[in-house]
């Protein structure tokens, strides 16, 4: 049999393992999809299916000159079941792999432009069976992004088998409709048989990087200095391929009218497809340049890193990670590191069908990436046709920095600096000191940088605070203080907009003992309009959003939190200075009430604990206890001091004054329970002892918010603390 177009053999090869069609799976599908596509297609189109097991073709047998024939097909049709991904098996290697090679070798390209200028690939997968992840990242690896298959699977609890045309919708966990599902299958082959009949451009993801006069060896450090870095440039090139979509005049994609679509995306984490797994830094980097490059197009809702990072590792389906962040597309990709360079992945999905809407690989050498850029830019724009103003351009490619060299050091202390700081007891210490060398490393190859200063402070802040007893160091405190204010120094100086360095002012003074001029700052950063103090504030830290609360600013800080969240609703620094709020203000239900709200898995210092202050406060001390006796972490030193609390208040002095015996650092509790066991003397002896010593004032602040009324302590104990609040306008004589 023949192809409908010439020089092919077949339309659609069907490739699976004969394990699963022992049941005839395999078989009544290809009846149905055979069936759909009389429907569909005017053209009769040719399938090769292996009905026979003895057809020639058997697993143990070596690939012949009439397989190559019938590979020479338009579509090729895995069905992805627990046993394809066999590194073994003569369906893998001598069909899936043989048919990626051919595709992309022949005159069409592996990956096609459909007339609606979107990009299909001509691998269309049939899922089967929900994937263990090294057969997963096995397909990935193969056709270098991520998998995407139309879905045949049959979900309840502990069953995991394909989808039946008898089985109901209703008790299918994954909700999808067999026939539903074959037409799926059925209207893309329409698709890629249009595209393939009357070809709109040249094959879209197979063309080869344009040569450059270039000599990338003698030109690399020049290059370095005057474009951006590998990452940026990728951004732009996506953000360009996405603008596409979302800017193009025409009224509909697929049928579907655009104006009915509201324009919001999250950007996935890039996984990392790499051998050894050690371009984590990179992709991670990667994935928020893109975020921020499309943080600058006009009518797109974004979400944070924050939500975006939420889900890396996590093995969800699309729609249900697009339910989770409130957005109708995605952008997911991935990087892998070879011993000559890089090969990029990225692709736009639409969320409600899984739809490719743009996809695009970039096989890169490191050195040529810098001559290269600005060419590869331009083609994919003009390709697309694009129009992008110049200030939209620069704003997209911007990260901080025009230096490679030194955005990729910065991404690896990132790395560092986020492992460090991962759930659990304490920052750790050792990495915090490994990422610090790295941020050092970006700043001296660009002194203007502002970002490593910023995150290079944070190693002395909590050095200074002494919140993980670990701490062992040459350093004194006054000198790792010193060390700080030089970091947040340079930041200001390094401010590339005036409002930046204004609100980077707002912790140089808040940890500092001079507040004289503390409302002027914090007022000045408040006064700018709401998205401009939403995008300042979103990364307000702990101390901060307790100081602007106790110094009674609660409700604009609540405000400008509400705005953020109405951006991402997973950004738990916003919400928690929201509950921090309520907290102050009694309002112990409405708090708990916006807890239930937030997604708090990645606040281990501060919601969590909070809940359970909320509650004793409530009264509902026994329900407390037996959550602190659930946590994971019972060492926690916040907890011994809720132990302690709940325990004095049912009576218990002596077992509280046992725990109270451990250790403690700058917990928000520590005062109150020790009010609340020891009695207000050595409470007063305890906050006199924080007064005396660098920062270690901030358990101070958070009693003002978490007691504003009655203070565990008396103010006549901290005559350092009284006089901070008295510079900042607070009428001390009113807290006791």
């Amino acid at each position: 049999m023949a192809s409908i177009l010439p020089n092919f053999e077949y339309d659609i090869f069907i490739s699976y393992r004969h394990n699963d069609n022992l049941d005839g799976w395999v078989s009544d599908f290809v009846q149905n999809l055979e069936k759909e596509l009389r429907g569909t297609l005017k053209d009769s189109l040719t399938i090769y299916f292996d009905k026979n097991p003895h057809d020639g073709l058997l697993e143990t047998h070596n690939v012949d000159k009439s397989l190559e024939g019938k590979l020479k097909c338009l579509i090729f049709i895995p069905i992805i079941s627990q046993t394809y991904c066999d590194t073994k098996s003569f369906a893998w290697q001598h069909e899936f792999i043989a048919f990626n090679k051919l595709a992309k070798e022949d005159s069409f390209g592996r990956d096609v432009k459909l007339s609606n200028g979107n990009v299909a690939s001509r691998i269309l997968p049939v899922k089967i069976h929900d994937l263990d992840a090294e057969d997963k990242s096995l397909i990935e690896n193969e056709i270098g992004g991520a998998l995407r298959a139309i879905e045949f699977i049959y979900k309840e609890a502990g069953v995991n088998r394909p989808l039946k045309a008898t089985d109901s919708k209703t008790d299918n966990q994954n909700k999808t409709d067999y026939r539903n599902q074959v037409n799926k299958v059925a209207n893309a082959i329409k698709e890629i048989i249009t595209a393939l009949k009357n070809p709109q451009t040249a094959r879209p993801s197979n063309l080869e990087p344009p040569t450059s006069n270039i000599n990338p060896t003698s030109n690399l450090k020049k290059n370095s200095s005057k474009k951006t870095s590998v990452i940026i440039s990728l951004a732009a090139l996506f953000i360009v391929a996405i603008s596409y979509f979302f800017y193009q005049q025409r009224t509909t994609v697929n049928d579907q009218p655009i104006t009915e679509i509201e324009k919001s995306i999250a950007v996935l984490p890039f996984v990392d497809l790499s051998e050894q797994k050690d371009q984590g830094w990179f992709g991670d980097g990667l994935t928020e340049e893109v975020l921020n490059s499309l943080a600058h197009v006009k009518g797109l809702k974004v979400t944070s890193r924050t939500s975006s990072f939420a889900f890396k590792n996590k093995n969800l389906r699309i729609q249900d990670i697009a339910d989770s962040l409130g957005v109708n597309y995605l952008v997911e990709g991935s990087v892998r590191k070879s011993d000559n360079g890089l090969r990029i992945t990225a692709q736009l999905i639409r969320a409600n069908d899984g739809y490719h809407i743009w996809s695009n690989t970039y096989d890169r050498n490191a050195k040529d990436i810098f001559a290269l850029q600005q060419e590869i830019a331009t083609r994919i724009a003009e390709s697309l046709d694009i129009s992008l103003d110049e200030n939209s351009i620069k704003q997209m490619q911007w990260a901080g920095t025009t230096s490679a060299e030194a955005y990729l050091a910065f991404l690896k202390a990132r790395e560092l600096d986020n492992q460090a700081h991962e759930r659990g007891r304490f920052v750790d210490v050792a990495k915090l000191k490994n990422a610090n060398l790295y941020y050092e490393q970006s700043y001296q190859l660009d002194p203007d940088f502002v970002n490593p200063y910023l995150f290079h402070a944070d190693f002395f802040l909590h050095y200074v605070l002494k919140d993980n007893p670990n701490y062992r160091d040459t350093l004194t405190d006054q000198q790792a203080y010193k060390h700080f204010n030089e970091d947040l120094a340079n930041a200001i100086a390094r401010s590339k907009e005036p409002s930046q360095a204004d609100y980077f002012r707002i912790p140089q003074i808040m940890y500092s003992n001079n507040w004289t001029n503390f409302r002027q700052v914090i007022e000045k950063s408040l006064s700018l309009s709401s998205k401009d103090a939403a995008r300042h504030f979103k990364y307000q830290n702990f101390d901060l959003s307790t100081v602007l609360i106790a110094l009674g600013y609660g409700e604009q800080l609540s405000k400008v939190s509400e705005e953020i969240l109405q951006q991402d609703p997973s950004a738990s620094e916003s919400a928690r200075s929201i509950i921090f709020y309520l907290l102050y203000l009694g309002k112990y239900d409405e708090a708990l009430g916006k807890m239930r709200e937030v997604n708090t898995t990645s606040v281990r210092y501060g919601v969590d604990d909070y809940k359970l202050y909320a509650m004793i406060q409530l009264g509902k001390l026994d329900e407390a206890y037996e959550l602190i006796l659930q946590d994971p972490i019972q060492d926690y030193f916040t907890y011994y001091d809720l132990k302690a609390i709940i325990l004095a208040k049912q009576g218990k002095r002596e077992e509280a004054r046992k725990i109270l015996q451990v250790e403690h650092r700058a917990s928000p509790f520590y005062l109150i329970a020790i009010d609340a066991v020891l009695g207000r003397q050595e409470a007063n002896k305890a906050a006199a002892l924080m007064d005396n010593k660098i920062l270690l004032d901030f358990p101070l602040f958070r009693s003002l918010i978490l007691s504003p009324n009655k203070l565990p302590y008396d103010l006549s104990a901290t005559p350092n603390f009284a006089r901070k609040l008295k510079q900042a306008g607070v009428d001390v004589s009113a807290k006791k």
